[in-house]
């Protein structure tokens, strides 16, 4: 979609918009190297697509699903094929001139600085961490990633914190913060399983394809709310019991 179609549509701004938004932009801006926002708006449709490893969304397929098997907070777990796009609900007006006005800075690295604080301090809540690790898995990265639709507006934030083991054990766990907008999962030919995570409803998706390191592997997913956040449990050597134990000791 061109630009000067949004703008068809547009009011003229209003007098506080104007000043705010000049104001916004004769501050220096930070930008997200290319790199970078590949990698933060990839992240989390690693864990909810199958054999697809870009976040795209249908432009006219904007309609959520009448028919889906689990709700997640405001993730939608459908029958449509998985591997099919990603659907999420239109910004609205208001969201879509926020994003033309503003921009996110990256919070910049540095050596007094430790990587969980990096990634806090840009999602602006701390990630749900375990208190212990199953055997042989240490840490290996965290990384903040804010949630880019197809229009580049924003909908929320993510936090990614990997572990790995020396046999290519692989286990992110997952913290993410939306908005409300819905969003609509497709896992149809998919094995989904109905599970209870400290009193809240969740689903156990078996058998995907994620990029582990550099190259692809079949993992399974433990997904469900808690107090607000929508989290995710990745893993290819884990079984459902030790995952679940897993997530019983999350602690924000």
């Amino acid at each position: 979609m061109k630009d000067d179609f949004l703008y068809k549509f547009q009011k003229p701004p209003r007098k506080e918009f104007m000043q705010a938004l000049y104001k916004r932009i004769s501050k220096p801006m930070l930008s997200k190297t290319a790199l970078l926002t590949k990698r933060l708006t990839y992240a989390f449709v690693i864990l909810l697509t199958v054999a697809t490893f870009t976040f795209t969304f249908s432009p006219t397929a904007r309609v959520m699903a009448s028919d889906f098997l689990h709700q997640i907070g405001v993730l939608f777990i459908s029958e449509r094929p998985a591997g099919d796009p990603v659907l999420i609900s239109s910004p609205s007006p208001e969201q879509s001139a926020l994003a033309q006005a503003t921009a996110t800075p990256i919070v910049p690295i540095t050596e007094t600085v430790s990587p969980f604080e990096t990634a806090i301090s840009q999602a602006g809540f701390s990630p749900f961490l375990p208190s212990t690790l199953p055997k042989g898995y240490s840490f290996s990265e965290v990384v903040a990633a804010e949630y880019l639709d197809d229009q580049q507006v924003p909908y929320g934030w993510g936090i990614f914190v990997t572990y790995l083991t020396e046999d290519g054990g692989y286990l992110s766990i997952h913290t993410n913060r939306f908005d409300q907008r819905q969003q609509d999962i497709p896992t149809g030919g998919k094995k989904v399983t109905d599970v209870n995570i400290n009193g809240n409803t969740g689903v156990w998706i078996e058998d995907f394809y994620a990029r582990v390191g550099t190259s692809n592997d079949m993992v399974d997913m433990l997904l469900w709310e808690e107090n607000g956040y929508v989290l995710a449990i990745q893993s290819n050597h884990l079984s459902l019991e030790e995952v679940l134990g897993l997530a019983q000791s999350l602690e924000q």
